[in-house]
């Protein structure tokens, strides 16, 4: 399977941007959900990537492709990589769906539908006005 013939998962840019370039790459090959899924069980770990499909991983031809190819500045020369924990992934995910959101929910709502505190709620959109305010 060559390069061109890969199908890749549709992501937001906006997000993508968001997230470090290792997150990056995973989310960009596989998804959020089947990141997130991979990431639950080999994150936080040296993980060595095999050029052919390995049961071990649980993804299939194509996806493991777009592993490497989105992966490839990012291992050593064995083919392995660190590969960072899922939390980071969901959490900045989370807290910019949040964001986008609070124009148009309560915080309440956005607390029950996170589930998370009201004043984690508050804190998270606060992070983005403290940083609006910093550029003046």
């Amino acid at each position: 399977m060559t390069d061109q013939n890969l199908q890749w998962p549709t992501i937001d840019d906006e997000v993508l941007r968001t997230l470090p370039p290792v997150l990056r790459a995973v989310v960009r090959a596989l998804g959020f959900g089947r990141a997130r899924d991979f990431l639950a069980t080999h994150g936080g770990i040296n993980q060595h990537i095999p050029k052919h499909k390995s049961h071990a991983l649980g993804l299939d031809d194509g996806e493991l492709a777009r592993l490497r190819v989105v992966l490839a500045d990012h291992m050593d020369a064995a083919g392995r990589i660190w590969l960072p924990k899922p939390d980071k992934l969901f959490n900045m995910v989370r807290n910019t769906q949040i964001r986008k959101d609070k124009s148009r929910m309560s915080i309440n709502g956005l607390a029950k539908a996170h589930q998370l505190s009201s004043r984690h709620i508050l804190n998270i959109c606060r992070e983005t006005d403290d940083r609006q305010i910093d550029l003046f």
